[in-house]
């Protein structure tokens, strides 16, 4: 019987692809391994997803090169979780796999070749006659004379097409072909330290060496004590460098100690995703805080369901302010007190530094942290250690739904209603949220949703039956909602009442915050100084050389910026077109918000620090956690910034938000438009008045008061929001009545993907009723990155369609039949299944 393996590989089809396994390796404990596997001329990284046996030899199939890991990587558990990902968002198996694991850990092959004996002047000559392209290949190998990469030669003869040449050169022997593997990100080992079993096993040994030293030595017989010490209070490892730093003791004192076996050295792993933050974010301990009523009620709740073992979804709707943290925390607790993990999913990575600050005190060294930001190394130390048991507790943005974590008890979604957590940019395309409701599902654990403006998906499912409602309607420690004040733009344009970009009514009460050392939040959802330049004399826009947008201007590095591709050119006082001088700033970002009330400010002349919190000043590492420990201690006064600031901040000493202008969102071509307008709005409100002796206070600017979604936040009613939406929803078969499906097309030639998108859209099966097909179509960005675009939109009915097998048999059939018939390297196609976009 041979032994056949069942790999799932990284490629945009979903075949699983048979390797066999070599004589001298066991089959023992080899399913959730990786494998490298030879695919064509490559080697890459595969995942072993099943086995199977053949009493006959199959002489076709490949042996895998190597096994990457002495045991799994993935549980059976996590492999029936991602295998689900990949049938219900419609993509590869191995896509999916490879994105569970922290980026870099898959070794990578390099190809690598070398001058052979047999090539000689006469070579040389002949070549340079008849083949000048494998002359110049074979010159440059023979100046180095040993093995050199392929991606050397194509970067040194500026080519990406040697493949061919080298074929030709190796079948005739004139070079030699190797792969080496380059492994990657692993583990770091560093020198560390512990006591010699000579003294741990002999007390009385123990105490006559110390005070031996004690008459000689005093750094021998301190360096012994805060080993013994240290081994007893905690069984951490105690790295050398550690050791030199915290006691004054030199490398050569630790190597005499050694000799004398007094003390052992040893390799261990060094977890480079631990680091101790100066700036803590904590204001109080909440330890000791006492719970309301409403706390209580929810927290037996969510006990009784963790005591049933059972597998459920509980939707938790507290308004902003009313401790949905806390109710985490606790939740939490009796989770790892039950010996079970939890898993907390934040939204963004600019929520995190306080969340795990509050974490922390209640979960000393038991919380591990995922998010992109990490450097792979980081990335890969977190993944370490969750998968090795020795962190109960994972906060993380959407990826960190594949931790490693063994017997998972509780999984939180927090602010479940953010589109973030929608992976949009490659496969696979999930939503944490849906995929952490089905994790629990496999992992038999209870998933808590919370929002303070729950998804109209997710109350549809509670009124539904599907999750349980849990509300939390009164805020903590006895605080109040803020005061919700809505100024008319156009009616304080008329009377003289806008001051630039910020009303009279908000830059008063600005002032008054300041007179009172409170802080001060300004939110406007778009960063840059102004959204383009116009020449008002002939109406000409600077759009992006690239993408079908208008460039964004950034005053501080005085540069226009593409905010999809990242193309900049340097600013300008002259039309390009006419040139004319009277050129004029459209639009309003954080920056030019910055720069306005600091001419403001300086005018009345008053002092203000003021910081912007925004994608553009939170690149660098630590930027997040400086900006906001400054804000909550008071070196800053005034916070502006983008949706960064709607989200989970909780800083008592905010009294005032100023929304700038709330309107951005709500006329966009996109049926959620109104749902994330309420949802921003709300959630940057609920950033005022978070202690009960601070009242707060919201001032929110637009030109459109009637509209429901700010109507609805005005009188704080999540219920008149949620109805009026559902019921245009229903009426217009969006979600949550229907699967919202977007397939894009996009390449270098317009008419080309114009042909495809049909091509597609021929292939899907048009006599089923139970979805509609809009399309193709062209998207509101018609050109992104130099590529030009089509879509074809699909509402695909729940009532017709319940679990969305029609669907997904539709759209296979579709693509494959696509496929085989219209397949181009120059037409790329996405599927998107419970798209977040429309445009």
């Amino acid at each position: 019987m041979k032994n056949i393996l069942k790999i799932a590989l990284p490629l945009p089809n979903d075949l699983i692809f048979d390797y066999m396994l070599p004589e001298y390796l066991s089959m023992e404990n080899i399913i959730g391994r990786r494998a490298l596997v030879p695919l064509g001329k490559r080697i890459i990284t595969g995942y072993i997803v099943g086995i199977s046996q053949c009493q006959e030899e199959i002489k076709k199939l490949l042996p895998i090169v190597e096994l990457l890991d002495e045991e799994p990587v993935f549980t059976q558990k996590i492999l029936e979780f991602t295998k689900w990902i990949s049938e219900y968002y419609m993509c590869s198996w191995g896509d999916v796999l490879k994105a569970a694991l922290p980026q870099g850990m898959s070794p990578k092959s390099m190809l690598k070749v070398k001058l052979t004996s047999a090539v000689n002047e006469e070579v040389f000559r002949e070549m340079e006659k008849k083949a000048p392209k494998r002359y110049t290949l074979l010159k440059l190998l023979k100046e180095h004379n040993d093995f050199i990469s392929v991606s050397y030669l194509e970067k040194f003869l500026q080519t990406s097409s040697v493949g061919e040449q080298l074929i030709a050169l190796e079948k005739t022997g004139f070079i030699i072909c190797e792969r080496v593997i380059d492994e990657s990100i692993n583990k770091n080992y560093r020198k560390a330290i512990r006591l010699g079993d000579k003294l741990k096993s002999n007390e009385e040994e123990f105490r006559k060496i110390l005070d031996e030293f004690d008459k000689k030595n005093s750094k021998h017989s301190l360096l012994l004590s805060w080993l013994y010490f240290q081994e007893k209070e905690n069984n951490e490892t105690i790295f050398i460098s550690d050791i030199i730093k915290s006691i004054k003791v030199t490398q050569n004192l630790v190597n005499t100690l050694a000799k004398k076996g007094y003390v052992e050295i040893y390799e261990a792993v060094f977890d480079r995703s631990k680091k101790s933050h100066k700036d803590n974010l904590i204001q109080k301990d909440e330890r000791e805080i006492r719970f309301t009523v409403e706390q209580d009620y929810v927290l037996s709740q969510i006990y009784s369901s963790v005591e049933e073992k059972n597998f459920k979804t509980i939707l938790l709707h507290g308004i902003t302010g009313s401790g949905k943290t806390l109710i985490y925390i606790h939740a939490i607790n009796k989770v790892i007190n039950k010996g079970r993990t939890a898993l907390v999913l934040v939204p963004e990575i600019s929520l995190t530094p306080q969340l795990i600050d509050r974490f922390e005190t209640f979960f000393p060294n038991n919380i591990s942290v995922l998010h992109s930001r990490q450097t792979p190394r980081q990335r890969f130390d977190s993944w370490n250690t969750i998968f090795s048991g020795k962190s109960k507790v994972v906060i993380g943005a959407r990826s960190a739904i594949f931790a490693p974590l063994k017997n998972c008890g509780l999984i939180v979604v927090d602010e479940e209603h953010e589109p973030s957590y929608k992976q949009d940019s490659s496969n696979p395309r999930y939503n944490a949220r849906d995929c952490a409701v089905i994790r629990g599902k496999i992992e038999n654990a209870i998933v808590i949703l919370g929002s303070a403006t729950p998804s109209i998906e997710s109350m549809h499912n509670a009124h539904s039956g599907k999750y349980q409602l849990l509300t939390l309607k009164e805020r903590a420690d006895g605080a109040k909602l803020p005061l919700i004040k809505i100024v008319d733009t156009l009616e304080a344009r008329k009377t003289g009442q806008m001051i630039s970009s910020i009303s009279k009514q908000l830059y008063d009460a600005i002032i008054q915050r300041l007179e009172k050392k409170e802080g001060v939040i300004l939110f406007q959802n778009r960063r840059g100084f102004s959204s383009f330049i116009e020449c008002i004399d002939c109406g000409t826009i600077t759009k992006c050389k690239n993408c079908d947008v208008t460039l964004t201007y950034h005053k501080k590095k005085n540069q226009l910026r593409c905010h999809y591709c990242g193309w900049t050119i340097p600013s300008f006082d002259v039309c390009k077109v006419c040139g004319g001088t009277n050129l004029k700033e459209i639009g309003t970002g954080t920056q030019r918000i910055e720069d306005e009330l600091r001419e403001l400010l300086a005018k009345d002349n008053l002092n203000a620090s003021i910081e912007r919190f925004d994608l553009d000043t939170t690149t660098k590492a630590g930027a997040h956690r400086r900006i906001l420990h400054s804000f909550l201690t008071g070196q800053t006064d005034i916070l502006v910034g983008t949706q960064m600031v709607a989200k989970g901040l909780d800083f008592e000493r905010v009294t005032l938000v100023g929304v700038i202008n709330a309107d951005l969102q709500l006329f966009i071509p996109d049926f959620r438009a109104a749902e994330k307008t309420f949802q921003l709005l709300t959630q940057v409100s609920g950033r005022a008045g978070r202690s009960s002796n601070k009242p707060g206070e919201v001032i929110i600017q637009t030109s459109h008061p009637e509209s429901y979604a700010i109507a609805s936040v005005m009188k704080d009613s999540y219920e008149s929001f949620y109805n009026e939406e559902i019921y245009h929803r229903k009426n217009a078969i969006y979600p949550p009545y229907s699967r919202f499906v977007y397939i894009e097309f996009y390449g270098k030639k317009a008419e080309l993907v114009n042909e495809h998108a049909y091509y597609f859209y021929q292939q899907i099966p048009q006599n089923n009723n139970a979805y509609l097909i809009l399309g193709p179509n062209n998207p509101t960005i018609q050109k992104i990155k130099n590529n030009y675009r089509k879509i074809i939109l699909i509402k695909d009915i729940k009532s017709k369609d319940p679990q969305g097998k029609l669907l997904r048999k539709a759209l296979t059939t579709a693509y494959e039949n696509y496929r085989k018939k219209y397949k181009s390297q120059s037409i790329k196609v996405i599927i998107d299944i419970d798209s977040f976009s429309s445009i």
